[in-house]
């Protein structure tokens, strides 16, 4: 019997057998939607935001987070209110905090992880007026150490979804608020399926080339050049501006004639015999040094990225069965990566995701555990279905209250020598990483300061004795006027 329990806000509700569905999918969150009914004199409210729980006749925990939406329909009678309610997981937290901060290993941290990364956002951005989230960092592990990481101001998720991209791990945040960051093959889930272990039915095996490529080219920002030295000769006598090759990220010196002559950068710094600009390959000169005048400018140049990334097998595998060249191509503009390296990660990523023709299954079960993103066996003779399959969706119903039944898809990595032996590869490499988009993020302080504001009144009585006339604004009488009273 699905024998349901649901807590709104603390206190419990009178869920309406047959109502409860929960959905979730890879990259998205994972939502239920419910409906409860409530009876004079209607004490139970519900408001967005409140936390929710619901469980099972066994009082495992099927579902937690707190409400995104109410609607209420009110009987005409006045007997009786029913309420539609949505809410959403708790990885919708991450969602909601941004993320400015430099990560680089220093001298006091000079080895810095991508767990490390993690756990500081969640400790110094998931925090307001001394009040935190409630999340327990205890599931994140280390990862791979990081080289450089710049967030500039994006959300908390998006940082955590490049991190654990890069690394070959998978991050959520579960029912019960713990974070976990942990390799995608030990992503594993609770149970199997085989020919004989009767906690499945209505098996589908399909495939489909929707999203494929084999190719994957990535249009990503600018990178800086090795250190160059570049030298332009003044041709004419007035001449102040000098072309460089490449666009100027930074620079360092400059020369006139092997002399060395003072550098600033134009618009920030006063008083220097020749200036640079972000992003311009031109020096200017402050005064003209002459005609045949040799001006040397020490610098890193910016360069267009651009990565090629292909799967070789794949190409030939679709030659050989579609004849022509086999190549499907695919290009993705990621402006926010200035690292080739990380241009090149992003490229096999994305061939990682969709550089095959999967196998996609989908089943029911009446057996609860499954989440997207965990890494199901599947051994089913009858079928020929024998992998480790990647959960990518995962929905719930409940069937007329007597049962909640799960729809599971789930695709396989075959043709990529199978999800545990590629997620584990990629682990294994454990190589150090660089994801920024700029060198430099401004971070928004709140200040605040207190001032005391006093003042104080003296009375000087020059009036006669028996007279106190009035002159203050609003008291002074209008048929009085006496020279020698003053009122301060």
């Amino acid at each position: 019997m699905a024998d349901l329990q649901v807590m709104i806000g603390g206190a419990p509700a009178a869920y309406r057998s047959g109502t409860l569905s929960i959905s979730a999918a890879l990259g998205t969150r994972t939502a239920a939607t419910l409906s409860t009914v409530d009876h004079p004199p209607f004490t139970n409210p519900v408001a967005v935001g409140q936390v929710i729980e619901i469980r099972d006749e066994t009082n495992t925990l099927i579902f937690g987070g707190t409400v995104d939406s109410v609607d209420e329909d009110v009987d005409p009678s006045g007997r009786v209110r029913f309420k539609q309610i949505i809410c959403i997981d708790y990885n919708q937290i991450a969602d909601r905090h941004l993320v400015a901060y430099v990560y680089q290993p220093d001298d006091n941290n000079p080895v810095v992880t991508s767990g490390d990364v993690i756990r500081d956002i969640v400790a110094r951005f998931f925090i307001f007026g001394g009040v935190t989230e409630g999340i327990d960092t205890s599931a994140v592990e280390d990862g791979p150490e990081i080289e450089k990481l710049v967030f500039n101001y994006i959300p908390a998720s998006q940082a955590f979804d490049d991190i654990a991209e890069l690394a070959g791990y998978i991050w959520y945040i579960d029912y019960e608020k713990v974070l976990h960051f942990t390799p995608k093959d030990r992503n594993t889930a609770p149970f199997s399926l085989s020919d004989t272990s009767q906690n499945w039915r209505n098996l589908k095996v399909s495939k489909s080339r929707d999203l494929y490529r084999n190719r994957q080219i990535v249009r990503a920002g600018t990178a800086l050049t090795d250190v160059r030295t570049d030298v332009s000769i003044a041709a004419e006598p007035g001449q102040k501006l000098f072309e460089v090759s490449y666009p100027i990220g930074t620079a360092s010196a400059v020369s006139v004639n092997g002399v060395a002559k003072t550098l600033g950068v134009n618009g920030l710094h006063e008083g220097k015999d020749y200036y640079w600009s972000y992003g311009s390959n031109v020096l200017t000169a402050t005064v003209a040094p002459g005609v045949g005048a040799q001006v040397a400018l020490t610098y890193q140049g910016m360069f267009p990225i651009l990565v090629d990334e292909r799967i070789d097998a794949e190409i030939l595998a679709r030659r050989a069965l579609e004849g022509g060249t086999g190549v499907y191509e695919a290009i993705a503009d990621e402006p926010g990566i200035n690292a080739q390296n990380v241009a090149v990660q992003k490229a096999l990523a994305y061939l990682r995701k969709h550089g095959v023709i999967p196998e996609t299954i989908q089943f029911e079960t009446d057996k609860p555990g499954l989440r997207s993103g965990q890494l199901l066996s599947v051994k089913i003779s009858t079928v020929g279905v024998d992998d480790d399959y990647l959960i990518e969706s995962i929905s719930m119903r409940d069937v007329q209250g007597t049962i909640n039944r799960y729809r599971v898809t789930a695709v396989s990595g075959d043709a990529l020598g199978g999800w545990l032996e590629w997620f584990s590869a990629l682990a294994r490499q454990a190589q150090k990483f660089v994801l920024y988009d700029e060198d430099q993020v401004t971070m928004l302080k709140l200040a605040s300061d207190s001032v005391l504001v006093s003042d104080s009144a003296t009375e000087y009585d020059h009036g006669t004795v028996d007279r106190m006339p009035e002159s203050r604004v609003g008291l002074a009488r209008a048929d009085f006027s006496e020279t020698d009273w003053v009122h301060v």
